[in-house]
């Protein structure tokens, strides 16, 4: 038998017992709100100035109530720092969560209840109705944990048992009725599903209703019958974010590329301030071949970034995938060209919305996603120095990057034939448990890229014999490392090879020709011990003698290998 649970008293708050935490970055406001919540009798009263202070608070006490300003900083908002402290797990599920503001715009009210807070409030607001919409939210968090508790401890089972005995008990509730349907639907029990919103339809209908029926419509009978339903909903209740964005969801999985669009696009004009949004009009944009809200969907994510934790950049990986399905679809360099320029646009507007910390990754990112057009164009060589560049802040320390940028280089460098960096890589990986979405499927285009990879274990082959017969048999190893550079004609390691055992060879069989070669290696930053490898060879050019060189090669070899200082070479080959 499961273990009774004794129904919670929700008529009014134990005031002087709750303790309340008030965010607000301005001080003034902070006080003023104090004051009011002092009036009720809530004697345990903190605040916090922005999110860091809101997190330590966090940490340190256990809150029954948090009031939030929705405009907290240019750092995060109300919203935002609610799903910061969700993501850290630092509410419990008996905290009541109030954000407030004194902009009551259909934008700043939209995005406020896109996180479910208890209440939202508009100020100034007079002290009996500020009394109410508090006492309104202790009773939703009261309403809710015993559910949460018995979900955690027991399963959905006993969640599903705890709400319908409050609702035979207590009467019609529109948070237990919408936590109800929501654990059938997760639980995939369609039968009770369809038995229990019929009757929430009849006697206590709601949006959140429309919408469990639409999912049940979509999973039991077809998602047409649910594109209908919604569209219906929309109309009766035109500011429902969670109906639009099914809708758009549903009209895209049945071909309506269009319509979905329109319709994503409507949902992000409404609330812009959601990322997944504007992602998902950035996808749709991209299969219709409509560049214009594309770049206004990468203008809108890159404005609201949600830069709380690692999502920014995953958000920014994902809009680029989208970018480059339309960017290479356009057969006119010109408009390429122009996308280019709005694909930096986008990227400098993201520039001024991450955190100082953040700006290194996104550096990187944007390095490695002009390689990746660069690359698909043809342009290998200006594809490796934009790679490199991106990767050059961490060569030493490659663990330190996101999943998903060395899920966006790894292509780059297996095309480009870097060994090394693949395998430093690889390894970092290997020790990650947990990926992002697009990561995932990055890496899985590559597992399943068989010819690529035994082409990979046959240039590590080459690499190794060629490198292996370079002191012994410099001419045989000549041979060898042109051979791989026919197939990878920008390989560091083939080309630094190359150069190593024509040093080697007697100067009278031949007149050195390192053009090509130099301009491989020479104009990028590269790992440490091809680095110390490059500046060995790179002394020993620079005491050749002109005759050594073919007519004309001599000035532009100098010029392009500038000041050399020869440093002791760590050997990577050898």
């Amino acid at each position: 038998m499961p273990d009774k649970v004794q129904s919670i008293n929700l008529t009014s708050p134990p005031w002087p017992k709750l303790r309340v935490l008030v965010i607000d970055d301005q001080h003034s406001a902070q006080s003023f709100m104090k004051s009011m919540l002092l009036r009720f009798g809530i004697r345990h009263i903190d605040t916090a100035s922005n999110y860091r202070e809101a997190i330590s608070q966090c940490q340190q006490a256990a809150y029954q109530l948090i009031l939030v300003d929705y405009h907290l900083d240019h750092t995060l908002n109300g919203s935002e720092l609610i799903s910061l402290l969700r993501k850290k797990q630092l509410l419990s599920a008996d905290c009541g969560l109030v954000i407030f503001s004194a902009d009551a715009s259909a934008r700043v009210v939209l995005s406020a209840l896109a996180v479910e807070p208890d209440a939202f409030m508009t100020l100034p607001m007079p002290l009996r109705s500020l009394q109410e919409k508090l006492t309104q939210a202790w009773r939703n968090s009261q309403a809710r944990q015993p559910v949460y508790h018995q979900v955690s401890e027991k399963g959905f089972d006993e969640g599903i048992r705890y709400c319908k005995e409050q609702l035979l008990k207590h009467g019609p509730d529109y948070q237990l009725e919408s936590l109800l349907l929501d654990m059938l639907l997760d639980k995939e029990d369609w039968a009770q599903a369809k038995r229990y919103i019929a009757l929430f339809q009849t006697y206590h209908p709601s949006a959140k209703v429309a919408l469990a029926e639409a999912r049940l419509l979509a999973h039991t009978t077809d998602k047409h019958s649910a594109i209908q339903l919604l569209r219906r909903l929309v109309e009766k209740s035109p500011m429902c974010l969670d109906a639009l964005d099914l809708l758009a969801s549903y009209q895209s999985d049945t071909g309506q590329y269009h319509e979905a669009m329109l319709t994503a696009n409507r949902a992000l004009k409404l609330n812009p301030a959601a990322s997944h949004r504007a992602l998902k009009l950035a996808q749709l944009a991209a299969k219709t071949g409509q560049g214009e809200p594309l770049i206004q969907a990468g203008m809108t994510l890159a404005t609201h970034l949600p830069i709380i934790d690692v999502g920014w950049i995953i958000c920014l990986a994902e809009y680029c995938a989208a970018f480059e399905q339309h960017y290479f679809s356009q057969p006119e360099a010109k408009v390429r060209r122009q996308l280019r320029h709005k694909l930096h646009q986008i990227t400098e507007r993201a520039h001024h919305r991450v955190l100082p910390a953040q700006r290194p990754f996104l550096n990187a990112f944007r390095q490695i996603m002009d390689a990746r057009l660069l690359l698909a164009q043809g342009a290998t060589l200006k594809a490796k120095r934009r790679l490199m560049l991106g990767l050059s802040g961490y060569f030493g320390c490659l663990n330190k990057l996101p999943s998903v940028i060395l899920a966006e280089a790894l292509p780059l460098l297996l095309q480009l034939g870097e060994t090394g960096l693949i395998a430093d890589i690889c390894q970092v990986l290997k020790h990650r448990d947990r990926f992002d979405g697009h990561s995932q499927l990055r890496m899985q285009a590559l597992r399943e890229n068989h010819c690529a990879f035994e082409a990979l274990r046959k240039l590590e082959s080459a690499l190794r014999a060629a490198q292996s017969a370079c002191q012994s048999q410099p001419a045989q190893a000549l041979l060898q490392f042109e051979a791989i550079l026919r197939d990878y004609p920008d390989c560091t390691e083939a080309n630094l090879g190359k150069i190593d055992c024509l040093l080697r060879i007697p100067q009278s069989a031949f007149q050195c020709d390192f053009t090509r070669q130099l301009a491989a290696v020479s104009t990028m930053p590269l790992p440490p011990l091809l680095s110390q490898w490059r500046t060995l060879l790179r002394g020993q050019i620079s005491h050749l003698p002109e005759s050594q060189f073919r007519s004309g090669q001599y000035r532009s070899l100098r010029r392009e290998l500038g000041p050399v200082r020869i440093q002791t070479w760590a050997p990577l080959l050898h």
